[in-house]
């Protein structure tokens, strides 16, 4: 099953903030062919006293990983960079900050929301449950999709409850053997994040968004608190995420017979189509008088927001578009819901994916 994440496009953000290089996602985010478990383990700690041992001074290498020619020199930093580059920042600085360390606990909250069955909660404290429940049934009428959509949450607070992360060590962990060394390993971690104020509250942890072509989607709460961050509101930044990863399961759906981005030159212009379009469609049904019928002022919001969630990856494959590409995707989206609603028509999307293909070269401009 193909996944979609968007953990190198926030990354891509925080690398144009600093004005330097970092590490890739890829060996966070695991492919179709991959084993649904972790072979790594947070290294350096006393497992007797449960005390991290890490004694070396950090030093955060972050040059030549990146190619020279994966990130436009000439992309706009955003607020949103700003933000991530604080969180990152704040990891980095942490006494405690071990690069290892930090990629298990992500890796560990990302496969369990993606595996995860049962009852969810949307934001730390369910606060947009219940637009979640409203969002859901709108984008169910809206596209009409032929398949089964679940939403799942990534939640920072899941790993530091011991149960959850218990759970989580003995299902994708392989350097446990059963339970009870899942319960030692987990409580070593739990002493080990009572010492530390970014472990694992910083909201790294949790940034994150993507949607599988099983019917998944996922929202982390990370995500959500950074676009929060740099003013935009909360049920704004959920529907804005919401809408645009349901697109993608519309994309999935008809994969056989969209072949426009199979046309197009290079990995990076696939996913920046991929993405913008989905960046389209989702503004398109925030403004639809059948949608979530937002105003003028509320869907201003969503332009910022798309504005400062473009990336600077302009040769990435898994680049999702530059700050003003995402934007004049987003406004193409509103204007057309705009030139319809009258009539209160909701065109199919095979429909909007056909409008898309004719406007999508004024958007790359």
């Amino acid at each position: 099953m193909k996944k979609i994440d968007v953990y190198t496009w926030c990354l891509g953000a925080f690398i144009c903030a600093n004005g330097m290089q970092s590490c890739s996602g890829e060996d966070l985010v695991f492919n179709e062919s991959e084993e649904n478990a972790i072979t790594s383990s947070p290294k350096n700690y006393n497992k007797t006293s449960f005390v991290y041992t890490h004694t070396e001074p950090v030093s955060y290498a972050v040059n030549g990983i990146f190619s020279d020619d994966i990130i436009s020199a000439n992309c706009q930093v955003t607020d949103f960079g700003e933000v991530l580059q604080a969180y990152f920042s704040s990891l980095i600085n942490d006494p405690l900050f071990d690069l290892e360390l930090i990629h298990y606990y992500a890796d560990l909250n990302r496969r369990y929301a993606t595996y995860y069955v049962g009852e969810n909660y949307y934001g730390p404290n369910g606060e947009y449950n219940q637009l979640a429940r409203k969002r859901i049934r709108e984008l169910t009428k809206f596209w009409n999709l032929d398949r089964e959509i679940t939403l799942n949450a990534i939640h920072t607070s899941s790993l530091n409850d011991r149960e959850t992360l218990t759970d989580m060590i003995e299902s994708f962990d392989r350097t446990v053997r059963n339970r009870d060394e899942a319960y030692e390993k987990a409580d070593m971690l739990l002493e080990l994040n009572t010492q530390s104020n970014n472990i694992p509250e910083n909201p790294y942890f949790a940034l994150d968004a993507f949607t599988r072509s099983n019917g998944l989607l996922v929202i982390g709460d990370g995500l959500l608190e950074s676009l929060v961050a740099i003013g935009i509101e909360g049920d704004i930044a959920f529907t804005s995420i919401i809408s645009h990863e349901w697109w993608h399961q519309a994309q999935f759906e008809n994969d056989a017979d969209w072949d426009y981005k199979d046309q197009l030159d290079s990995a990076a212009e696939r996913s920046r189509f991929f993405e913008l379009e989905a960046d389209f469609a989702a503004a398109y049904f925030m403004t639809h008088k059948r949608g979530a019928t937002y105003n003028w002022k509320r869907i201003e919001d969503y332009f910022r927001l798309s504005f400062n969630v473009g990336d600077c990856l302009t040769f990435s494959s898994q680049h999702h578009g530059t700050p003003e590409q995402r934007l004049a995707a987003a406004r193409l989206g509103y204007e057309l819901a705009e030139s319809v609603q009258k009539k209160g028509l909701i065109l199919t999307p095979e429909e909007v994916h056909q409008i898309f293909i004719e406007r999508y070269e004024s958007v790359v401009l």
